[in-house]
């Protein structure tokens, strides 16, 4: 058993301690922490599959600590971390109860503010808001051949209405299930990245791309695009799309291994179109130096993205990468070698006011909160994180 492992159960240990006998809910204890807050953290503990994780939230990322052995709430219990959040609520799926959650983070407790039963998807392979309090999910049925939405009211979690997706193209010869990607929502149209998979999931060497009418949730076009192959990850473990200004959606596609080539393609397609730009594409690998990127992208404003990649110069670990592109000239712009080389969990970073808030956790001088400032370009330090973990799981906004 290594020291790493040992120090991980111990942590794991202690923290149940603490929460198991100072924190259990109802033992008459005052309430801690703050009823509101604006951004969360999720720290992983241990090592697949004992890993535990916790939840810890703060409403200012520039100084201050955050300690999992004084405060936060273990939430593997509660449900999974394929958090959906908006205005302040969480939003989650735990398939093996088979219900839907809305959870409020409030006095340092993950807290249920609703439930419903649930079970007409096997999982949520992607999702997206048509307004405030309008929720879509999709997934398949669990047999990889027919793929179901679901639109939640998000204020009392009532479906307003579920279905079929209908008219995606067959399925072609020696590909027998659906590939789902990521989708959006402009102006009537969802817009989604699909492809086809095997029995081993390997792909054909292409992607999909459908335009789905909102009220009918009937295909109206879809396209075979053969410039890359596999599809970007559209679950809420992940960020690897965006669209920017309600006007173009933005993605990835993330080929699977003997799937043709191994890039990363950045793509896009404009509101109101049938089918993706076709003269537009960036090969992100290229941009990288033919490095290997995580699944994480964003946008940050002023025609820049951040993606996150692997440098093997950095050694085999703690070799995170976070680089700026501006989307528009498709060149690189910098990379923000000032912070240290980061061990990527998930979904570690996120994006307000044109600032980029990113969690890293390192080998070298503390986990903390780097902050990018686009308009200065400066990086400046802020709060303490968690040390001694398996990594930051996710880390984001409550509230737009």
């Amino acid at each position: 058993m290594t020291q790493y492992f040992k120090n991980s159960i111990f942590l794991i240990l202690a923290c149940l301690t603490i929460f198991s006998c100072e924190r259990e809910p109802g033992s008459g204890e005052s309430e801690s922490g703050e009823k509101e807050y604006k951004y969360f953290l999720l720290s992983a503990l241990g090592s697949w599959p004992n890993t535990v994780h916790y939840m810890t939230a703060t409403n200012d990322l520039t100084k201050g600590e955050m300690d999992i052995t004084k405060e936060g709430d273990e939430i593997n219990s509660k449900g999974t971390y394929s958090y959906i959040v908006k205005n302040g609520f969480i939003y989650n799926y735990k398939t093996d109860q088979g219900i839907f959650k809305k959870f409020k983070y409030t006095h340092d407790r993950l807290t249920t503010v609703k439930e419903v039963p649930y079970t007409y998807i096997s999982d949520i392979t992607s999702y997206v808001w048509i307004d405030d309090h309008t929720l879509v999910i999709v997934g398949d049925t669990g047999d990889g051949q027919h793929i179901r939405y679901t639109v939640f009211n998000a204020t009392d979690l009532s479906i307003i209405r579920q279905g079929e997706i209908e008219g995606f193209q067959p399925f072609p010869n020696a590909y027998n299930f659906y590939s789902l990607g990521a989708m959006t929502y402009m102006d009537g149209q969802i817009y989604l990245q699909y492809s086809f998979r095997n029995g081993k999931w390997l792909t054909p060497e292409y992607y999909n791309f459908a335009v789905i009418d909102y009220n009918t949730f009937k295909v109206k076009n879809s396209i075979t695009d053969n410039r890359s192959s596999g599809v970007a990850n559209g679950s809420p473990y992940f960020k690897t799309t965006f669209t920017k200004d309600k006007e173009a959606f933005y993605y990835t596609c993330f080929p699977r291994a003997g799937a043709g080539t191994s890039d990363i393609f950045l793509f896009r397609a404009l509101k109101g179109a049938t089918s993706p730009d076709a003269g537009y594409q960036i090969n992100l690998t290229n941009l990288v130096g033919g490095k290997p990127l995580e699944t994480v992208i964003d946008y940050i404003g002023n025609n820049k993205m951040v993606v996150l990649y692997r440098d093997p110069a950095l050694g085999d670990s703690y070799n995170g990468r976070y680089a700026i592109i501006d989307i528009e000239t498709k060149q690189l712009v910098r990379v923000l070698d000032e912070l240290p080389g980061d061990e990527p969990y998930e979904q570690g970073m996120f994006v307000q006011n044109n600032k980029l808030y990113i969690a890293v956790n390192t080998n070298k001088g503390g986990n903390f909160v780097w902050i990018y400032d686009q308009q200065t370009d400066k990086i400046t330090k802020g709060m303490k994180l968690p040390n001694s973990i398996s990594g930051f799981a996710r880390f984001d906004k409550l509230y737009d």
